[in-house]
């Protein structure tokens, strides 16, 4: 008995070894949600309201970055996708199968010129907005954030969520190759054709990691795009100050060949 109570005092079950390590967890996972809200806090103060639009090719994770970071900003979520469903009672792969890819632009377009007047929104759009050039005049009301990563690493992504899902990838089990061949060639295509208009965007954020196949974690890439938004606000305003209140030492003028100031007298 003696023996029986001194191993349970002085060796926990492997029930309250987990349980132990489970509040531990849970403090750790507290503590980096406080940590992400406090950095998301500060980064939408300097913001002061201004919205964030991510864009990016499929895969790149943009409703799920965009959930978490307006979570973390204090702002609201709003997605093009989710909207355009909401509106039309119809997901954006039904407009394609139904009336085409020319209609579903036209709908995506009056979708993000009502939601672009919104202040103090993440908005994750749709792979394809940047390819219609006057939605760049909405898209500018904000901070446009570019999640990019490897096509590989984002072939990973669409075929463990269904590729088939995705409006752009609706044929993509017909041709040679396994489907992550295929998957792979639909997104460089992608790519090639976009590329050009994802170069606009204000930031431009990896979503990448070394050592994983799918990328990094979510709270990862929060991480990088608020450190992101922080450094490109903190630049703005510097350049602002520069244009609307330059102080002595701010900008130095110098005259190597004496044209400035007045002219010299004549000789007599």
């Amino acid at each position: 008995m003696r023996g029986r109570e001194v191993r349970a005092r002085g060796f926990p079950s492997d029930r309250r070894r987990a349980k132990c390590r489970a509040r531990e967890v849970r403090a750790a996972s507290s503590a980096e949600r406080s940590a992400a809200m406090v950095k998301g806090r500060n980064v939408a103060d300097k913001l002061n309201g201004t919205s964030v639009f991510l864009i990016g090719l499929m895969g790149t994770g943009k409703s799920t970055t965009a959930s978490a970071l307006a979570k973390a900003m204090g702002y609201s979520h709003l997605d093009t996708d989710d909207v355009i469903k909401s509106v039309t009672k119809k997901t954006p792969a039904e407009i394609f199968a139904e009336s085409g890819e020319e209609e579903f632009r036209e709908i995506e377009s009056m979708i993000l010129a009502e939601v672009a007047s919104y202040k103090n929104c993440v908005i994750s759009t749709g792979g394809g907005i940047v390819c219609v050039k006057t939605n760049w005049m909405h898209l500018h009301n904000g901070v446009t954030v570019r999640l990019d990563a490897d096509v590989n690493v984002l072939a990973s992504r669409i075929i463990a969520d269904g590729a088939a899902a995705r409006p752009a990838l609706g044929d993509v089990d017909q041709g040679e190759g396994d489907e992550k061949t295929r998957v792979i060639a639909r997104l460089e295509s992608l790519l090639e054709a976009r590329d050009k208009m994802y170069k606009q965007a204000d930031i431009v954020v990896p979503v990448g990691a070394r050592d994983s196949d799918v990328g990094a974690a979510l709270d990862v890439v929060v991480d990088r795009v608020l450190d992101a938004l922080d450094a490109r606000v903190s630049e703005d305003a510097v350049q602002s100050k520069l244009r609307n209140e330059p102080q002595p030492g701010d900008v130095t003028v110098t005259d190597p060949r004496g044209e400035m100031g007045p002219k010299p007298k004549p000789r007599e």
